[in-house]
């Protein structure tokens, strides 16, 4: 965490110093006139350089493409005082309650799940957008009679359990024939089963598939009408604690996401030591999908959010009484840390 760091350090630097002055014999007179003479210098040095930080970013899923902003981030820690390190997610990992217990500094999300998280008290806010929409989408076996969204009725369903944005569809097209059951990742046996689909990322799981020989076709939830934001999102006790951390990690990663996506290499190559999932040619094509759907064009707009978007999404989730009737989105984000939007 950053301020264990932060006091870390400064009682390592404490404890170098007096060792160095006692070595020295200084004729200080008393112990106490060392020890204010060891802090004045201590605090002058820190006012001078500045206080090394240190944070971590808690991922929604497994390294992959759609996250080199943020790995350029890591990669780019040596030429910064603040630290980020990026901490991989998964099915079972709960980026919300991770921010909000304090596990964390920073996690990702949607911004549905960060205004359901908040409806139950967690207390978290976004601060950037990482992509205009999570890249939700359906996965199914072509050639199994499926014409439309309707036709997925009755088959069983691979999806992270609980999940908002199913909960949306299958109200709004009526699936409640729908038999779910818990997302693995396991493509071995999507392939042997063709009266499943399963959930992914459309700028990932389909190109996974389809180098692994597995026909597959889609429906991205974004097409039917539901379009949350990606978010990196921190407590509201660290924004009213420690702003300028938060506004440090913004600033960087307003930096890291453009640097990625004009030199993806650097980051590819990290993800790929990280993750077995994907492959050079899955993540170059998911950084060109991000470009063409997901990114504004200008780069430096990356980040920014508006505010009609939480509200059009919260009337939704109320819809399929996710959210309560009298829930304000706007306790959900702050917009005063991307500048320039």
């Amino acid at each position: 965490m950053g301020r264990v760091l932060e006091l870390a350090n400064l009682k390592n630097i404490y404890n170098t110093m007096e060792s160095q002055m006692a070595i020295l014999n200084l004729n200080l007179g008393r112990r106490l006139n060392m020890k204010k003479i060891i802090v004045s210098i201590v605090a002058l040095l820190f006012a001078t350089i500045g206080v090394a930080k240190e944070v971590t970013l808690l991922m929604d899923w497994f390294p992959q493409g759609n996250q080199s902003g943020f790995w350029q981030a890591q990669l780019d820690n040596d030429n910064h005082d603040l630290k980020i390190n990026i901490k991989p997610g998964g099915p079972k990992v709960n980026t919300r309650t991770a921010v909000a217990s304090g596990q964390v500094e920073f996690g990702l999300g949607g911004s549905d799940s960060v205004m359901m998280a908040n409806s139950k008290g967690a207390k978290i806010k976004a601060v950037f957008i990482n992509l205009d929409h999570v890249p939700y989408t359906l996965v199914y076996h072509p050639n199994t009679g499926v014409n439309s969204i309707q036709d997925l009725n009755g088959r069983r369903f691979a999806v992270v359990m609980g999940i908002t944005y199913w909960k949306w569809v299958k109200h709004t097209y009526k699936l409640d024939k729908v038999k779910d059951f818990p997302l693995t990742g396991d493509l071995g046996l999507f392939a042997k089963t063709p009266n499943m689909f399963q959930q992914g990322y459309s700028i990932f799981l389909p190109a996974r598939m389809t180098a692994k020989g597995i026909p597959n076709a889609q429906f991205k939830v974004a097409d039917l009408g539901y379009k949350p934001y990606s978010t990196l999102f921190t407590s509201a006790k660290l924004i009213r604690e420690n702003p300028e951390l938060v506004q440090a990690v913004i600033d960087r990663l307003s930096a890291s996401f453009p640097k990625s996506l004009e030199n993806p290499v650097p980051t590819m190559d990290l993800i790929l030591s990280k993750s077995k999932k994907t492959t050079p040619a899955i993540h170059m094509n998911a950084i060109e999908l991000m470009k063409a759907d997901f990114l504004p064009k200008d780069w430096s707009k990356i980040g920014c959010q508006d505010t009609k978007r939480w509200t059009e999404l919260a009337g939704q989730m109320k819809e399929v009484n996710v959210l309560p009737a009298g829930f304000d989105p706007s306790n959900s984000y702050d917009l005063s840390f991307k500048k320039g939007c």
